[in-house]
């Protein structure tokens, strides 16, 4: 069990149990996984995102130094990938 005897007795003291607590908390939320393959050029840049249907999910388009020209991305999906052993951030582009 994860409830110490501390808090068991301090609940107690209060007139609960760790029932009743459990009873009282959110479950945890666990996104939904979905699998996409990934499209890349020669360079190992990534092109678009398949999903496992065969739509395609996402997609972009860059210039000759990898700089992200176009990008589609109508499911909101997160592809931070760039070049090889590159990702994309906020702060540095």
């Amino acid at each position: 069990d994860r409830v110490s005897e501390e808090s068991r007795r301090w609940l107690a003291s209060c007139g609960l149990t760790v029932e009743q607590m459990q009873n009282q908390m959110d479950p945890v939320y666990t996104p939904a996984r979905k699998i996409h393959l990934y499209h890349c050029d020669h360079r190992g840049l990534p092109l678009a995102l398949i999903s496992t249907e065969g739509a395609t999910a996402w997609c972009a388009e860059y210039d000759e130094w990898g700089n992200l020209l176009n990008e589609e991305n109508p499911h909101q999906l997160q592809q931070l990938i760039r070049l090889p052993g590159q990702q994309y951030d906020e702060e540095s582009g």
